[in-house]
């Protein structure tokens, strides 16, 4: 190979490796189209008395095997409903602030004498397999996936397991339409059950550019009629969050992205208070009139005012 070819060679490596990396990326396949789904705008769709009926007796062999309901699309654009001024919302006031170990969260729990409704779930990676388990409205609601990456699948059964009540797809979840990565895959984190809504959380794992910004949601599920009543604006969660009268607490962040706890008002998913905070939210539970707030690296304690 002369002088020539190898200093042309090592050019075109150069400018290979200038191009910026959004430039490199490319659109991954099989994204979901523009969203055509139309939302209720009704309160009374929010039945606090409503319960599941069970359908059947329930082992997890028959995971794989159950007859799922394909969960409709979110708008990744954000639909909220049109808030009711008149209802009160709880506001926070910080009353502490303290750096943590980063690893201390099991101590932080028992410590400040908390009950979170997450319980934990130990199963070999790339297996499919619950990833998350959540004690909520009366039932054990199960996140299954091959890894924590891809949590798609969702059971909702008795705390024993023996009887299931329902059981979830959000394959539509799978990526946003403006998605360039194709491991931005979004998927379910949290769950909590209030009658016939169940809020989720849903999102990527990795950073907001790779779904174009459209990730980190919080989206309401009518259980009796299978629709979406409500999604909030992307970014607003990526936490574990919390339900307290009216209002849902959660938070979103990642590196070089800002970080902030917001409270939504959870009949329509708006955001009424953004509180900015030092890092990333992990987790938000509640006890009495205190809101606790793990961060990747600090710990707050809120007062909540209702």
């Amino acid at each position: 190979m002369n002088k020539i070819t190898t200093t042309f060679i090592a050019s075109v490596i150069f400018m290979m490796l200038s191009v910026p990396l959004c430039a490199q990326k490319r659109t991954v396949k099989g994204r979901p189209a523009a969203t055509q789904v139309t939302y209720p705008s009704r309160d009374k769709d929010f039945k606090p008395e409503f319960q599941l009926t069970p359908i059947g007796d329930f082992s997890r062999d028959m995971v794989e095997s159950l007859d799922y309901v394909r969960v409709p699309a979110p708008d990744f654009k954000g639909h909220m409903l049109k808030r009711n001024m008149n209802r009160k919302q709880v506001r926070l006031t910080l009353l502490s602030c303290k750096a943590n170990n980063i690893t201390d969260e099991d101590d932080w729990v028992i410590n400040n004498g908390l009950t979170p409704r997450e319980l934990k779930v130990d199963f070999p990676l790339y297996q499919f397999a619950p990833r998350y388990q959540f004690n909520t409205g009366g039932y054990l609601v199960t996140v299954y996936g091959p890894h924590y990456g891809e949590t798609l699948k969702l059971v909702v059964t008795d705390q024993e397991e023996q009887k299931y009540y329902a059981a979830y797809d959000f394959e539509n979840f799978r990526y946003s339409p403006k998605t360039t990565l194709m491991g931005n895959v979004q998927c379910v984190t949290d769950v909590y059950i209030e009658g016939n809504i169940m809020y989720v959380a849903h999102g990527s794992r990795s950073y907001s550019d790779g779904a174009g910004y459209q990730t980190g949601y919080l989206s309401a599920f009518d259980m009796e009629n299978n629709e979406i009543l409500w999604t909030t604006q992307p970014m607003t969660c990526n936490s574990k969050f919390a339900v307290v009268n009216n209002s849902i607490i959660c938070g979103y962040g990642f590196t070089s992205e800002p970080d902030n706890l917001f409270i939504l008002d959870k009949y329509s998913g708006q955001r009424v208070q953004k509180i900015p905070v030092k890092k990333m939210v992990e987790r938000v539970e509640l006890k009495g009139n205190k809101a606790y707030v793990r961060t990747y690296s600090f710990d707050y304690l809120f007062s909540v005012i209702k």
